[in-house]
């Protein structure tokens, strides 16, 4: 019997690539797909599989936190096999993701040689953890108490400043909408990184987008 596969991605280009990876294999078998939360959880209400394999975030309205995503499928299906994808380079958003039971954790840069390898690995009921993941946590001294904090453990003004920074404004275009000193807005900027594990600006501007704040 084929490994039941169920993908979610809510980019279709990356869709697009998973399935083609997933496709090459006969011991793999795709039974559905899903681009957004809402889809996702009715697809695993209403189609058996052995194996989910999904993108950390996909932003919608009710649902942008891609660790509470995680979170709800291993709540809902405690039993089902999750691979989780990003883009995101984080140590600290490694560790969260692996301490909340997940089966498999890639980057989407390496898919194409090590997603076969960690669908079969979550199917016989063991971790598969891509080697660029490993680097990045062994370097931050490994799997410790350097965890990211959720996106509630951000302040209310914090949050309203990244959402303002990730719609393309500057900082100081931030401070004068908000009537706040330049300083005040730079703070408020690092701190709410120093929380979410975001150790420079293009790792804050990656995570801004899969977060949906942007928008």
């Amino acid at each position: 019997m084929p490994v039941r596969i169920v993908l979610a991605d809510d980019h279709p280009i990356f869709l697009i690539g998973l399935k083609a990876v997933v496709s090459k294999l006969d011991a793999f078998k795709i039974v559905g797909e899903a681009t957004s939360p809402d889809e996702l959880n009715a697809v695993l209400n209403s189609q058996e599989c052995d194996v989910l394999v999904t993108d950390f975030m996909m932003p919608a309205d009710e649902q942008n936190d891609g660790l509470r995503l995680i979170e709800r499928v291993r709540r809902n299906h405690p039993d089902l096999p999750v691979i989780v994808v990003t883009m995101l380079n984080n140590p600290a958003l490694f560790t969260s993701i692996l301490n909340l039971g997940v089966k498999g954790l890639l980057s989407k840069a390496s898919l194409s040689h090590e997603l076969p390898a960690a669908i079969q690995a979550a199917s016989l009921g063991r971790q598969y953890i891509a080697q660029s993941v490993k680097s990045a946590i062994e370097m931050v001294g490994g799997l410790g108490t350097n965890r990211l904090e959720p996106l509630e453990a951000l302040s209310p003004r914090e949050v309203e400043v990244m959402r303002l920074l990730a719609s393309g404004l500057t900082v100081g275009e931030v401070a004068t909408r908000l009537s706040r000193s330049k300083q005040t807005v730079s703070a408020q900027k690092v701190s709410a990184m120093r929380k979410l594990g975001l150790a420079n600006d293009a790792a804050f501007y990656v995570y801004v987008q899969e977060n949906g704040l942007g928008s």
